[in-house]
């Protein structure tokens, strides 16, 4: 049973309150490109940051860092789906779950900053030049932001599974260091105590017939000294 229509009112204020500030962000930023610099310009903002930072005017008919060029229709229909999707299933969300709900936030924003672009322009504006990086805008680094936000949660569990597994190859490695240094060899992985074991119980098999030996002989020596003493009788 869905809840009245006045109940969501809360939920769609904040996800179209942070989607409207990226679009604005985004379509703003865009438009001061357009103005002041040609297609392919190059404007540094920071003379010596020039090797790490750059703005340029530079236009993409793919997706996101300009992969997949000319999909523009693609991309287009695509856009328009992630966006219904995200608003019909951001009230599922619980108010709790404010990192899901902001990543949703952002990710709205910035397709829709993305989609107004290819429906307007047939292309998007992307601007900022990073090292090497693939050029991108305002709407590009607010969906990846969306992505890491998604991504938090599961951070804790991540970074336990990684010491988990550094303290299980920390502990084989000194248990092979230890196998290595041992000063008697074990095959087919037999515990050493086995092998200890076997030594002792051979040295006590030796030391049980040697005692045997003896005792025989001196019951022979004993019977020996009887027999003298009756003859000399």
């Amino acid at each position: 049973m869905r809840k009245p229509l006045h109940q969501y009112l809360p939920d769609y204020t904040y996800l179209l309150s942070l989607a409207s500030f990226v679009v604005l962000l985004d379509q703003l930023t865009k438009f001061l490109v357009r103005v002041n610099l040609t297609f392919t310009d190059i404007w540094v903002p920071f003379g010596s940051l020039a090797r790490f930072f750059r703005i340029v005017h530079w236009r993409n008919t793919g997706a996101a860092f300009g992969i997949f060029q000319n999909g523009n229709i693609i991309f287009i229909l695509l856009g328009i789906f992630v966006t219904l999707a995200i608003i019909n299933f951001y009230p599922v969300i619980p108010r709790h779950d404010r990192w899901l709900r902001a990543a949703l936030a952002l990710q709205l924003g910035g397709a829709v900053g993305n989609l107004i672009d290819r429906i307007l322009q047939g292309h998007v504006t992307d601007f900022f030049s990073v090292m090497n990086f693939p050029v991108f805008n305002i709407a590009d680094a607010s969906i990846s932001a969306g992505v890491v936000l998604i991504l938090v949660p599961f951070l804790p569990q991540v970074f336990d599974e990684l010491e988990s597994s550094r303290q299980l190859r920390l502990a084989q490695q000194i248990n092979q260091r230890n196998r290595s240094s041992l000063p008697m060899k074990v095959e087919n992985d037999e515990p050493i105590t086995l092998g200890l074991i076997e030594v002792i119980w051979a040295d006590a098999e030796i030391v049980q017939r040697f005692t045997l030996r003896q005792d025989v002989l001196r019951i022979r020596r004993r019977n020996l000294q009887h027999r003298k003493g009756i003859s000399r009788v």
